[in-house]
């Protein structure tokens, strides 16, 4: 018996809806589920203001007179930041560290201004280290002596205040670049270098002549 066409047309079409229903409920059960949103963190209360703030102004560290060292600051609502004194350029931020040298104690200020025309200021004083002295290099004519033997010690070394060699001790002059001609009687052991921030030595690699 041939079935009339509009029946096989009907068909074909449920079959059809039929299939993309299927498809749909795979697809959704398939489907990874959505994560969960994660916690929000909230404004930290020094920061949940319109107020004009100095937020930290300090320095982690002692400073060597002379040498470079940290200072760090944040403001909040600032338009204006300046240091005192002018050691280094300054903007407002909320977190930032610059780069200063002293060399002598001082009181550093940090002032902030407001679109207002507020002010906010922070202070604190910073004493000094005095450096350590530092031996560039060390170096001798020979490694084998014989006492009273002509023998020359080049060195250098810098902020130091005094310079000598052990035993004896024999005063050498304070130099970056210096060398010494003598006649030691007895084998020289070291070099010592010293400075109001504390003492450095060498040992000299030196041994009798047979």
């Amino acid at each position: 018996m041939k079935v009339p066409q509009i029946v096989t047309v009907s068909l074909t079409v449920v079959l059809l809806l039929v299939g993309i229903q299927l498809a749909w409920i795979y697809y959704e059960r398939s489907r990874p589920l959505p994560k969960r949103p994660e916690k929000v963190v909230g404004i930290p209360k020094e920061l949940d203001t319109i107020e004009l703030k100095i937020l930290n102004f300090y320095t982690a560290e002692r400073p060597v007179r002379g040498e470079p060292f940290l200072v760090c600051y944040g403001v909040i609502n600032a338009t204006k930041v300046v240091l005192e004194p002018p050691l280094a350029e300054v903007k407002p931020v909320l977190s930032r560290c610059v780069e200063v040298t002293l060399r002598k104690e001082t009181e550093l200020t940090l002032r902030a201004f407001g679109r207002n025309g507020e002010e906010a200021a922070a202070s604190f004083v910073i004493g000094v280290n005095e450096p350590r002295p530092e031996f560039l290099f060390v170096s001798v004519s020979n490694r084998e002596l014989k006492p009273g033997e002509k023998w020359t010690l080049c060195y250098g070394v810098k902020k130091a205040t005094k310079v000598w060699m052990e035993p004896g001790p024999q005063m050498l002059g304070p130099s970056e670049k210096a060398c010494a001609m003598m006649y030691p009687k007895e084998l020289p052991r070291k070099i010592v270098a010293e400075s109001p921030g504390g003492r450095e030595e060498v040992v000299l690699p030196l041994r009798l002549a047979r």
